[in-house]
């Protein structure tokens, strides 16, 4: 299958095969969590299944929650995106869809360590300075229209959908700012959502290869 869409590596919108979705699920269950660890130690609290110390906390609810997420963010979600918002703003640096998804990765990884590093430094501008981080990755990755609208929308989502976890007593964040909510809600932080964006944008980039690797 060599049809391309708006710039090298994008095809039209199409949900990924089941091997390709199975891929993505495992994937997010193993790679997931230690992603997410790298700002836990600074982060939040996980009080439910909790495993790891120090540097590496995560819990047991989490690797069936990424496997979930991952399959959407990465095979599910941008087709829809795709038509919803077709066209490109930039070509993505690496053309090569290995290098690609490998690159989106380190990326996320990055700004999720960038946040703990804000965090610890309780920089005034942590917000501002972790979405650009998340902006640049977009550009330098992805660059379509379709990623930006999908990975914003997860930035504002993703934190919402942790609210019914956070009721049950799964996890709480040590020092929340009830971002977009007042004191009355479950305490969130508003450095989740450039995060969020991130992640969004490695998922992608891996459902991509994933689906090259299918055929």
């Amino acid at each position: 299958r060599q049809t391309r869409g708006v710039h090298t590596g994008m095809k039209p919108p199409a949900v990924l095969s089941p091997p390709a979705l199975s891929k993505l699920a495992a994937t997010g269950a193993v790679l997931g969590p230690a992603c997410d660890a790298i700002h836990n130690q600074s982060l939040l609290q996980y009080d439910v299944l909790p495993i790891g110390d120090g540097v590496a906390k995560t819990s047991l609810l989490i690797p069936p929650l990424l496997a979930l997420t991952y399959a959407l963010l990465g095979g599910v979600f941008p087709a829809i995106a795709r038509r919803v918002a077709p066209g490109a703003a930039a070509v993505p640096l690496i053309d090569d869809q290995r290098l690609r998804a490998i690159a989106a990765v380190v990326a996320t990884c990055s700004v999720i360590k960038l946040s703990a590093v804000l965090i610890a430094a309780d920089a005034p501008n942590a917000l501002f300075m972790l979405a650009a981080a998340a902006l640049v990755q977009w550009a330098t990755l992805d660059g379509t229209y379709a990623s930006l609208l999908l990975a914003t929308v997860v930035a504002v989502a993703g934190p919402l959908a942790e609210i019914p976890f956070m009721q049950l007593g799964c996890w709480h964040y040590y020092s929340p700012d009830y971002f977009p909510f007042g004191p009355d809600f479950p305490g969130l932080s508003s450095l989740t959502g450039p995060c969020y964006f991130a992640v969004t944008q490695d998922a992608q980039a891996l459902g991509r290869l994933f689906d090259d690797d299918s055929v």
